[in-house]
């Protein structure tokens, strides 16, 4: 499938106020994200990652800037359109899982797609069942959250984002809760996403991962303070870390 630009990010920046002090989260950002490829975004803990992950898709609004997606600008959406925005195009895995804790593990998958995706509801339970075999928790769909370890509801979690076959698929720190093979299983499947004309934009402090992207960008003080562009990423199963 032919590359198109999915995200275009210009002069974006987001500041908070905390008391009497202003913080830079983001600063003049510019950034255009293809197609068909992974995105990998390294840096230190408070460097602006997540809050980049956050202004794409759609849950904050950049202080200035302009965030265009798939052609229409999104930064000056309001709520109701927002959440129209993030239902058709975005599927975020959390660091924090964010898990209903009385759903099971299958309701966590099925509530997203019946209720924010009005999928029908038997539709709904076997493609959650589908993507919670292609995590490796094909047997624990009836488990609830604390039932589930860290790792199995990481898994979850990506079984939910992946579930809604979205265009754009936002990860951050998708492998922190996940042993090392399970962990190169995971990003397999993370990055077989990008197969087919959508974008992988995955957040991570572990370096060994820039090896897949096919753009790395390296972010500090909430700038982006280098870009790299690889055409031949290496296949996540040479990983070693």
């Amino acid at each position: 499938m032919r590359e198109r630009t999915l995200i275009d990010i210009k002069g974006m920046s987001k500041s908070y106020r905390m008391g009497e002090v202003t913080v830079h989260a983001l600063r003049d950002l510019n950034l255009s994200v293809r197609s068909n490829q992974v995105t990998i975004i390294l840096g230190p803990s408070g460097c602006g990652k997540t809050t980049l992950l956050n202004q794409i898709g759609g849950i904050d609004s950049p202080t200035k800037g302009t965030i265009t997606v798939n052609g229409k600008q999104i930064q000056n959406l309001n709520q109701k359109q927002l959440t129209m925005y993030r239902q058709r195009n975005i599927g975020f895995v959390f660091q924090f899982f964010n898990l209903i804790p009385n759903l099971t593990a299958s309701e966590n998958v099925e509530f997203v797609l019946e209720y924010v995706m009005d999928m029908p509801s038997k539709d709904a339970h076997e493609r959650a069942q589908g993507y919670l075999e292609k995590v490796g928790l094909g047997d624990r769909g009836d488990h609830y959250p604390f039932q589930l370890s860290g790792g199995e509801q990481q898994r979850v979690s990506i079984a939910r984002a992946l579930a809604k076959e979205p265009l754009i698929l936002l990860a951050d720190e998708p492998t922190g809760e996940l042993d090392y093979t399970t962990g190169k299983k995971i990003l397999k499947l993370l990055t077989s996403v990008a197969n087919d004309g959508r974008a992988v934009m995955i957040v991570t402090h572990n370096k060994e991962l820039a090896k897949i992207g096919h753009k790395v960008l390296y972010l500090r003080d909430g700038r982006i303070v280098k870009e790299e562009r690889n055409d031949d990423p290496e296949d996540v199963t040479k990983l070693e870390w």
